[in-house]
This record gives C-alpha cells, structure tokens and sequence, in this order.
C-alpha cells in the first residue's frame, strides 16, 4: 500500500491497557510519555519501562491473562499473524511492536510464555541537532535495540520532508510511519510517499520506479538483499536514509562492507542508549 502524506493534525494511537490486562488497578499511575516497553510474563506482574526506572504492576499475571492479552493486541487475529510472529514480531496499529516468546510447534507457537511491546514514540526535534549535517547527504543510523535508531530516522525524514524533499519511505512493519487507512499516524512531513506491508528491498526499487523520490529511507537493513537495493538506489542517483542493529563496527558486518565501499553513506549516526546524544561522523570512501 502506498500511503500519501496530507496536512493534517497529528493523532496518536493510545492503547487501553485497562482493556488488553483487565483487572490490574495501577495502568493509570503510568506515564505513557515516557513509557518505553510493556513486558508481560506468567507468574509475574506487568512492567513498564520508563525513561530512567520500571513501574510494576500490583498483580501476578497468569498464562490465561497473558494469552488474552496477546488476542487483545492482534485484534483477536493471533492464530492468522503466526507467520509475522515466527519471524520476530507482530506490527500494532500506531507503529508499536508486539514481540512474543513461548513454545515453538510445527505450524507456529503452542504456548506464549512472554510478550513485549515496544513502544512507538514519535519526538518531533529528535534529529534536529544531526539534521544539519545529514542535509543533503546519505546517511547509515546506528545502534542497539531500544536506543530510539527508528525515532530519529522519522524525525530526520519529516525534516527533509519539510524543506521540500520529496521523500519515499520503505515501510515493511509499519513502524516508521504507521499507516492506516491510507494515512500515517505519526509524522513523516508534507512529502513523504509510504510504502507499507512489502520487504524493504522490493519497496526500494518500487518507491524509485513510481515515486521519482529524492531520498528513500527504511528501518533494520542487514541483508544481502537490503544491501543489493539501497546500491541500486544509489546508482539511480537517489539519496539513502536507513538503520541498522549495531556499533561502530557496523561497516565491517557481512553485508554492509559493499555499501561502504561503493560509497554508499556519506555519514554514519551512532546511538549508544535512549536519550543520548547521536555521534555523526563523516565516511571517507
């Protein structure tokens, strides 16, 4: 699906927990500004983390709340997304990830033992100080898990977007721009075309073929494939914005040498936590 971005006012998607775990009384001491992941276990209470501590819950869960709790999150469509889960997670409506662990069977899993949700967070002026330097350039995002690597790709790309790029965003899960009904629900600017639902590598060349874009960005490349894409957009003569689960060592990763050697990023952005200052460091090819 290719979604178009209109002006309109930006809409959040909350999620009842209230809802999804009935009978925990604390959900609402939570502030879900700073929330960063709700994690759910059998035999423990709920816990959320938060920017600098972890709020828990006043309850032990049990399998069956657990389990219910992931139907609640699926739209009750837990069985038919078991393909999503068995290659790492589920996308949720406004850009969150439902991950699940528990006991693998032939046909998918036949017991869920965790869930964790990982929180979409949209901070406009996340990539405000970087921005300047990225202008114009190609750009590789850095870090581990959980260190705001998707946040600040969707900043910098609504900042492009505002200055008049147009903009094609490769959006596999959702998470970038979480569209829904042809719509995003967090900001990716005025010209910026989302192309949802499809491997990123696949949704790179189509974006370039349909949408004449300026710059293409997408989330968590590592594959040869990913890699065979974003070299091909370059050569078309198109600016690159991607991420990428790693350190400084990331160009020296099985796949990712091509790219740095062919010239590929013109700027390497390092995360080491949430909340730090991201380290740009220019790339000599």
């Amino acid at each position: 699906m290719v979604c178009h971005i209109f002006p309109r006012p930006f809409i959040p998607c909350i999620m009842d927990w209230r809802l999804i775990v009935p009978g925990e009384p604390g959900w609402g001491e939570v502030d879900w500004g700073q929330a960063r992941e709700v994690r759910l276990r059998p035999g423990q209470s709920a816990a959320v983390a938060l920017a600098g501590s972890t709020w828990r819950g006043s309850r032990r869960l049990s399998p069956t709340d657990v389990l219910q709790a992931a139907q609640a999150l699926t739209n009750h469509s837990l069985a038919a997304r078991q393909g999503e889960l068995c290659q790492g997670f589920v996308p949720l409506e406004g850009g969150h990830r439902l991950g699940v662990c528990g006991v693998m069977g032939a046909k998918g899993f036949t017991e869920i033992t965790s869930l964790c949700v990982r929180i979409a967070h949209e901070i406009r002026g996340a990539g405000a100080d970087v921005f300047p330097r990225l202008r114009g350039a190609s750009a590789l995002i850095v870090g581990p898990p959980g260190a705001g690597k998707t946040t600040l790709l969707r900043d910098i790309v609504r900042l492009s977007s505002l200055e008049g790029t147009q903009v094609g965003v490769a959006d596999e899960r959702g998470e970038i721009a979480g569209c829904r009904a042809g719509r995003p629900q967090l900001d990716v600017g005025p010209n910026t075309d989302v192309l949802t639902g499809m491997e990123k590598a696949k949704a790179l060349l189509l974006l370039i073929r349909a949408m004449a874009p300026q710059l293409v960005a997408t989330d968590e490349i590592g594959g040869p494939e990913d890699a065979a894409a974003l070299l091909d957009a370059v050569k078309c003569g198109v600016r690159i914005l991607a991420t990428a689960h790693g350190t400084a060592g990331t160009p020296h990763r099985r796949g990712m040498e091509a790219l740095f050697r062919a010239g590929a990023f013109d700027r390497l952005v390092l995360l080491s936590a949430p909340g730090q200052k991201p380290l740009v460091r220019e790339i000599n090819p």
